[in-house]
C-alpha cells in the first residue's frame, strides 16, 4: 500500500501533525521541517562550504501555508517567503518526532 496524507494540521507555533492513510499520526517540529528543506538552493548550500544550515530568523520557522502536491508530497510556505521545497511523504515520515 502506498503512503498518502489524509489530513494535516498546525498544532501550535512549533508543531505540525500529519494523519496518514493508514491512520498513523506523525508529529513534526517546524524547525526540523525547515532545516530539512529539499529545494535546490538549500541542498546546494549544504554541499558547499557550509556543512549545516541553521536558519536564524524566527520568521523562517513561521508556517504560512501548506499544499498537497499531487499524490506524493507537501509544499510549505514559510514566513520569510521561502516556498520552493517540495517534501515527499516519505521524507516527512522520516522527520517525525519519536516518543521516548
Amino acid at each position: 500500500m502506498s503512503i498518502s496524507v489524509r489530513e494535516f494540521e498546525l498544532l501550535n507555533d512549533n508543531l505540525f501533525s500529519i494523519t496518514w492513510n493508514d491512520n498513523h499520526q506523525s508529529y513534526l517540529l517546524l524547525r526540523d521541517i525547515r532545516n530539512a528543506c529539499p529545494c535546490a538552493t538549500c541542498k546546494a548550500a549544504l554541499k558547499g562550504f557550509k556543512k549545516k544550515i541553521e536558519v536564524k530568523n524566527p520568521e523562517c520557522f513561521e508556517l504560512i501555508s501548506v499544499e498537497i502536491m499531487g499524490s506524493y508530497a507537501l509544499k510549505f510556505k514559510w514566513g520569510d517567503g521561502h516556498d520552493t521545497g517540495i517534501y515527499s511523504f516519505e521524507s516527512l515520515l522520516a522527520l517525525e518526532c519519536k516518543k521516548d
